[in-house]
Formats: C-alpha cells, sequence, structure tokens
C-alpha cells in the first residue's frame, strides 16, 4: 500500500483541525504543500543526477508564492523529504498573505541541500544544490475553518524537476581579460583589412 495515501489524509485531518481553531486565519487562502496529491499531483522531485529521488532531512523544500502580478515571496517554512517515500515532501498547509480562500495564487516550488543553507535563497551560492519549478498559477485556495471550502489548494500544476549544481559567475577580472582580449582581436583584424585594401589599392 502506497504510504503517501495513507499518511496524507490523516496529516490533513490533524491540519485542518489546527486550522480550524485559528479564527483570524479563516480568510486566509491556504495551499495544500504536497507534491503528491489523489487530486492531480505526482511530482517526484530528483537529485543533480536526475534519477535519485530526494529523500529524507537531507534535503528540504519551500513554496514561493503571491497574489497574481506580484513578486514571489517565500510562504511557510521549508519541509523535509519522506524516507520512505523518496522524491515527495509535505505536511503542511501555508497561508498566502494577500490572498483570500476563494481566490487563485501564482506558486512555484523549490529544494535544495539542507547542508548548503537553511532557506533556498542561502543555499543559492556557488556549489549548492538548488533546483525550482516552472511558475504556476493554482486555486481557488480554500479553508478548513467555516465557511470556506475545506480542501486548502493543491499544487495542481507541478511538474518533477531535478536539482543542479549552481555555477559561479565570472569575476570581475576575467570579463575584463575576456574584454580586453576580444578589442585586440578586433583592432587587428581591422588592420590587416586596411593593409590589404592598401595593397589592393596600390599594387
Amino acid at each position: 500500500m502506497n504510504t503517501r495515501q495513507v499518511l496524507f489524509p490523516k496529516t490533513r485531518i490533524v491540519l485542518a483541525v489546527i486550522w480550524s481553531s485559528c479564527s483570524i486565519c479563516f480568510s486566509q487562502g491556504l495551499v495544500d504543500f504536497h507534491n503528491y496529491d489523489p487530486r492531480g499531483v505526482d511530482s517526484p522531485i530528483y537529485d543533480v543526477d536526475g534519477t535519485t529521488p530526494l529523500a529524507g532531512p537531507a534535503f528540504l523544500a519551500g513554496l514561493y508564492a503571491a497574489t497574481p502580478g506580484n513578486s514571489l515571496q517565500p510562504v511557510g517554512v521549508p519541509v523535509g523529504f519522506f524516507v520512505g517515500d523518496p522524491g515527495y515532501f509535505g505536511g503542511a498547509y501555508f497561508a498566502v498573505p494577500g490572498v483570500e480562500w476563494g481566490d487563485m495564487a501564482v506558486v512555484q516550488v523549490v529544494a535544495w541541500r539542507a547542508s548548503d543553507g537553511p532557506t533556498f535563497a542561502a543555499a543559492n551560492h556557488p556549489g549548492g544544490h538548488v533546483g525550482q519549478s516552472s511558475i504556476f498559477i493554482i486555486g481557488p485556495l480554500g479553508n478548513p475553518g467555516p465557511p470556506g471550502n475545506p480542501l486548502p489548494a493543491a499544487l495542481i500544476g507541478l511538474q518533477s524537476f531535478a536539482l543542479y549544481v549552481v555555477v559561479p559567475e565570472p569575476s570581475a577580472l576575467a570579463l575584463g581579460l575576456l574584454g580586453g582580449s576580444a578589442l585586440f582581436l578586433y583592432r587587428r583584424a581591422r588592420t590587416v583589412r586596411r593593409r590589404f585594401s592598401t595593397q589592393r589599392r596600390f599594387p
């Protein structure tokens, strides 16, 4: 039996009870932060080799979200990946600031190697292992508390992706040397053309 199908419904019941007891959260639209959902999400995430699914607390996943037309911002807290179900994460409902239940939200899922940093932004440095999904729209966002929709929005539209190794940006010195070499070659080519033109004009 798939452990995701057993674990996730129980987790959602507990989370719904917690959110229902928070009256100030009733107007907030919620995202069901799992990359497996029976409603149409099955998108495992892989390591840099593109084939090994991420597993355990050595890797983290996070959510970026915003109202349509605004810049994405980190939402909620990072969550780890399941050991028994590698490639999958979950266990959280996240409220998107500025988005009420029933509205749509723009989202992006990110993942990274935990040893590279506590957040995606911190881990996104040369040598870090990070990855991100494409940006997509989900909704309507739900809310377990009355009178909202008891089902927070699933990450329908999420596609599997793999981590990659962040490559250092070229240093200022390297860019300067490259620019100088290009200028030298350009001037040399102009000189050759001038000499060739003079030789043809005055044999």
